[in-house]
């Protein structure tokens, strides 16, 4: 079982202000954790931290018990995968070719991809149903499209965890359900799954560990049933917010306003 740990981590970008300080948890392959929280609180900020892309102004962060900074690059990529909210695709590589690199970490320097490699990059686009887009270009996608190119990249990575960012921001309704049921069925496959979200109804249904991030640090971890609350909810989001249950199963809860008066909004 894999294992992230956070030591008493904090973050600055000036070295005087804190972004988020002194988080600590504990993270296994065998969770679905989810981020929640308003803008600008420094969900992002906290992942890149994870990945080292923002060394941290103090704490650690251990992946199967060694500091992140230890570990090189692809040896790195082979523990964790992670989507970021947004890309910037200036070279037009084949869709194809894109969810193939996500095969590099397993590759020496000198390895050509094999036929292996190639079967797991299309298994990844078969799961997704990206057949059409073979071929096109990744600046020729929509949004969307290249989110789930993005995914099916991270599936052919065979990482032991998956961190996204925001994975459904921007997927219509039907995408989002779509990318929650693929990080469910990964997690089925033994990774470990981490996402920030700002939708406490996709916590409901997929998660079961939810830390609330707000106030520059975690001023709530655990079940979704225990952590997600209307008043919790209320406070984080500035709004008044009820949670509404509908059939017998805790997945079914949802969150909306409290009143249906636009003018109490």
């Amino acid at each position: 079982m894999g294992v992230i740990e956070l030591q008493q981590a904090s973050f600055s970008y000036d070295g005087k202000t804190d972004i988020f300080c002194n988080l600590t948890c504990t993270i296994s392959t065998d969770n679905i954790f989810c981020i929640l929280g308003p803008n600008g609180i420094g969900k992002s900020t906290l992942l890149n931290g994870i990945m080292n892309l923002h060394p941290l102004k103090s704490g650690r962060v251990l992946i199967d018990g060694r500091d992140v900074k230890s570990y090189p690059p692809k040896e790195l990529a082979r523990k964790v995968a992670y989507i970021p909210q947004t890309y910037q695709m200036v070279f037009p590589y084949r869709v194809l070719d894109l969810i193939l690199m996500g095969r590099t970490p397993h590759l020496n320097d000198a390895n050509k991809p094999s036929q292996d490699d190639y079967d797991k990059a299309m298994e990844a686009v078969c799961a997704l149903r990206l057949e059409p887009y073979l071929d096109r270009a990744c600046t020729q996608l929509s949004g969307g499209q290249l989110q789930m190119v993005m995914l099916a990249r991270a599936i052919a990575q065979e990482a032991d965890f998956l961190i996204l960012d925001e994975p459904t921001s921007h997927l219509d309704y039907g995408k989002q359900m779509e990318t929650l049921k693929m990080m469910y069925r990964m997690h089925e496959r033994g990774i470990g799954i981490i996402f920030t979200s700002h939708n406490p109804d996709h916590a409901f249904l997929i998660c079961d560990r939810v830390a609330i991030m707000n106030h520059k640090t975690f001023q709530e971890t655990g079940s979704p049933q225990d952590v997600i609350t209307a008043s919790t909810l209320s406070e984080i989001y500035g709004a008044r917010l009820q949670l509404i249950r509908y059939g017998d199963e805790l997945r079914g809860t949802v969150c909306a306003p409290a009143s249906l008066d636009i003018e109490e909004w």
